[in-house]
């Protein structure tokens, strides 16, 4: 059940990664309002794709994850699983709930009015791709955590 963790983790990490080196400076190529376009229409897109169970699955099962090793404490290996859990869930999840959600919110409401997106996109890009750094390392670091934990398995 661990690797199935670390492979959503792994898939977590590299998805936000591809967003911030490769979608994101695409989309800054563009005009803003096509890039602030763009975003939203992939932001549509997203909620309804597999990623939307992967990010809720893969935070329950952390939490569920810190319950079980303050429950049946294994010494270093629990101190990773918890740390690894911990940093997940405030560095991908808690960013994402009260950073990117609301910047991608923000961005949607402003889509009718072509000034407003313009100005919205410009001050999206650099905080909503900021945010998205920290998702992308807290995954990383967390996959890189419960693999330790594994191998002390």
């Amino acid at each position: 059940m661990l690797i199935l963790l670390i492979v959503l983790t792994g898939i977590l990490a590299g998805i936000y990664l591809v967003f911030s080196i490769v979608v994101m400076k695409s989309l800054n190529e563009l005009p803003p309002i096509q890039g602030a376009q763009a975003m939203n229409k992939i932001n549509d897109v997203i909620l309804n794709t597999i990623f939307i169970p992967i990010f809720f699955g893969t935070t329950l099962w952390f939490a569920g994850l810190i319950a079980w090793e303050i429950s049946d404490w294994q010494g270093s290996q629990s101190i990773s699983l918890i740390a690894a859990s911990l940093i997940y869930i405030v560095g991908m999840f808690l960013v994402t709930v009260f950073g990117n959600v609301p910047l991608n919110n923000q961005l949607k409401r402003s889509e009718n009015n072509e000034v407003q997106l313009q100005t919205s996109w410009k001050i999206y890009q650099d905080q909503w791709t900021r945010l998205n750094h920290i998702r992308s390392l807290a995954c990383a670091a967390s996959c890189s955590l419960l693999a330790m934990a594994l191998i002390q398995f």
